[in-house]
């Protein structure tokens, strides 16, 4: 599936008689992937026609193996073996991995009947198609990967608030509007050079997302770790350095500083404090920083 100013385009089944379909239609962002992971499938992989060709085309086959996780996108009836597409068009490979349901950014590596390919290229005719995400086969093809892997700024989508508030206690460049509407987070992910961190499958489809991660938790702890993982953010972990509410950067002030908005106890037993360089909330270390500090603690045992 490749999104063009929000349409999608999908090459359909062959049809009896040879002759093949092209699909067009709206793509409909207002579905989450929280709706369907567990439950229900979306129906990406059903190429239902909608307006046919008077051309004979030869049918064709595409089979694809989806290796590692990738298979958390694909229908529950696909997830134990290869997926066959068929095909009565030249397709790019991207349109026919995007039909079965896995968003480009999710896809590190693909090989054609053993070959490396981009995106851009065409199939018209049987083959075979791997399918990798980020970090399988990683002393294979390292010329021939299709994502960034280290990416230090990010927007995340409005259902991912408590991801968001992790990676910003972690010292990450998160933007994050809970009332941002989809084009909004598209128009910023691309004028600020951001990944952009959905649970929308078929927002990460759209063909201006050149970097992005669909976590497959639901919990958050557990998504911060995955994110940490798939952009290799373990060594840029730098705690209680950006404003958990405005996402700017954190600056030492003295108690003097900041003397005017700490409430009684806190001028008492606090000395080290630091402030909002974009909103002018104040930090310091109070009742509740052990907890957050053991909270970090975890994060970096999963990666010990």
């Amino acid at each position: 599936m490749a999104a063009r100013d929000g349409k999608s385009s999908i090459p359909a089944a062959v049809c009896a008689g040879g002759k093949w379909t092209v699909i067009t239609g709206k793509m409909n962002r207002s579905v989450r992937a929280g709706s369907w992971v567990g439950r229900a499938e979306l129906h990406l992989s059903t190429l239902t026609p909608t307006q046919e060709s008077s051309g004979d085309v030869r049918a064709f086959t595409v089979r694809l193996k989806f290796h590692a996780d990738l298979d958390f996108f694909l229908g529950s009836r696909e997830r134990a073996g290869t997926v066959a597409r068929g095909l009565g068009e030249r397709t790019s490979v991207k349109d026919v991995i995007e039909s079965c349901g896995v968003p480009h950014p999710e896809v590190d590596l693909i090989l054609v009947d053993g070959q490396p390919v981009n995106f851009a290229h065409v199939v018209e005719e049987d083959r075979m198609v791997d399918v990798y995400p980020v970090g399988f086969l990683s002393t294979q093809f390292k010329k021939d990967r299709l994502q960034t892997i280290s990416v230090k700024r990010f927007i995340a989508d409005g259902h991912l608030g408590k991801l968001a508030r992790d990676l910003r206690l972690l010292g990450f460049d998160v933007a994050y509007n809970p009332h941002a509407q989809d084009r909004q987070l598209l128009q910023t992910m691309k004028t600020e050079n951001r990944a952009l961190l959905t649970r929308d499958r078929r927002l990460l489809m759209h063909a201006v997302v050149q970097t992005g991660y669909c976590p497959r938790s639901q919990n958050a702890d557990e998504q911060t770790i995955e994110v940490i993982r798939r952009f290799d953010l373990f060594d840029s972990i730098a705690p209680f350095t950006r404003c958990l509410r405005c996402n700017a950067s954190l600056q030492k002030v003295t108690k003097a500083d900041v003397i005017e908005k700490l409430e009684p106890l806190t001028k008492i037993y606090y000395e080290q404090f630091r402030r909002c360089t974009g909103c002018g909330q104040v930090y310091w270390a109070g009742s509740h920083f052990s907890k957050l500090q053991k909270r970090l603690e975890q994060i970096r045992g999963q990666f010990l």
